[in-house]
């Protein structure tokens, strides 16, 4: 009875280690992808041995293309205009026969993003959509169509999170214990709606912090060594899970998810990961992705993108623009309030919304997964 996804108010015994881990990457559904710290029995990606890996990000992203169409359905791509859904279109473009389909969906703010790629290879093919039809659930429940999405990239490559410790990125990584709970996690905003944290809690979250973290280092296929290490190892680990399916589970209200895949969600690409921890960043925040902005500039000659491209928040983009009014805590809040929303799913495809009452013995049952599974 493993879980595929699940609302954290289920956890009220979750470690709060991990909580803190999924606060600093802003992991809705934070999953210890090692399986030390997970309260529930979790379905997972297992992180993988990397024994004579030597592919190029550019043979993973062929490969992954060439998988997909071997499932011998329509492929409906969303392409934001970012650097991860255009590497995924490109390898589907180039892998595609002339009887395979591909449609692309798509908005304006694909367009502005990256004008080029839309000019050469996207306006011929399908017309841009307004934001309220991207995330539809009848598109998620039709498994005749392969939907494919650009997730898990930021989990290959690193972590957005980062970005306002840029300047630390090379410090030893226990270094992260001397922030300020700001610096830590985030809490410095202008929205007072957002719970505060007071200097106990900082403290407690620290330590429980400290707690996971130095458990996990020691576990990390590679070495941690530096600031970037840590974002890194946190976001692979402890982020992947979420990415992969919040889509589906966080921003739609439908539970059907087995025919919309990430496109970097394979063994592959996550040795690649593994084994070329080294060149994922060069120190700045436009040489973040690089070999993914090299693999697009390949195909689509644009000297700007390749040097100067960086990570935009291209789903949150969409998601501001498909509402009515402001796009905050507030209305975060209140969408996951709904009652037709999603708040478990297990992965035989049962699946309860937040007005159903989940029965006690399905609770009980995946809070007791280590027991069960030694008894």
């Amino acid at each position: 009875m493993r879980v595929k996804y699940f609302r954290p108010e289920l956890l009220d015994s979750m470690n709060p280690g991990i909580v803190a881990v999924g606060q600093i990457v802003q992991a809705y559904m934070p999953v210890d992808r090692m399986d030390t710290f997970n309260s529930f029995d979790m379905a997972y990606e297992s992180i993988l041995t990397i024994e004579n890996f030597n592919k190029t990000f550019e043979e993973c992203s062929m490969e992954a293309a060439r998988d997909l169409w071997q499932l011998g359905k329509p492929i409906e791509l969303f392409w934001s205009g970012g650097i991860d859904s255009s590497g995924a279109l490109i390898a589907l473009l180039e892998t595609k026969s002339n009887t395979d389909v591909l449609n692309i969906r798509y908005t304006q703010d694909s367009i502005d993003e990256f004008p080029l790629m839309w000019e050469r290879l996207v306006k011929h093919r399908n017309d841009p959509l307004p934001p309220k039809e991207m995330l539809v659930n009848d598109l998620f429940e039709n498994h005749d169509i392969i939907k494919i999405t650009g997730e898990c990239g930021d989990q290959c490559f690193g972590s957005d999170a980062l970005h306002k410790n840029l300047h630390r990125h090379s410090d030893d990584w226990e270094s992260i214990f001397t922030w300020t709970k700001e610096e830590i996690f985030g809490f410095a905003t202008s929205d007072r709606s957002i719970p505060q944290l007071n200097e106990h809690s900082f403290q407690k979250k620290r330590a429980s912090l400290a707690e996971i973290l130095f458990e996990h280092i020691d576990i990390a296929p590679i070495e941690i060594k530096t600031i970037f290490d840590l974002y890194w190892w946190m976001n692979f680990c402890f982020k992947w899970q979420d990415v992969d399916s919040r889509m589906i589970f966080t921003f739609s209200t439908t539970a059907e998810w087995k025919s919309t895949l990430s496109f970097f969600n394979t063994q592959d690409f996550q040795r690649w990961s593994i084994v070329n921890h080294d060149i994922k960043h060069g120190g700045t925040w436009e040489t973040y992705k690089q070999p993914a902005k090299e693999y697009i500039n390949k195909y689509i000659k644009d000297e700007t993108y390749r040097k100067d491209k960086t990570k935009e928040p291209s789903l949150i983009k969409i998601l501001k623009n498909s509402i009515d009014g402001e796009y905050n805590y507030e209305y975060r809040k209140k969408r996951r309030s709904n009652p037709n929303s999603i708040k478990l799913v297990l992965e035989d495809g049962r699946y309860w919304r937040q007005g159903d009452e989940i029965p006690q013995n399905i609770l009980w049952r995946i809070r007791h997964r280590r027991f069960l599974n030694h008894a």
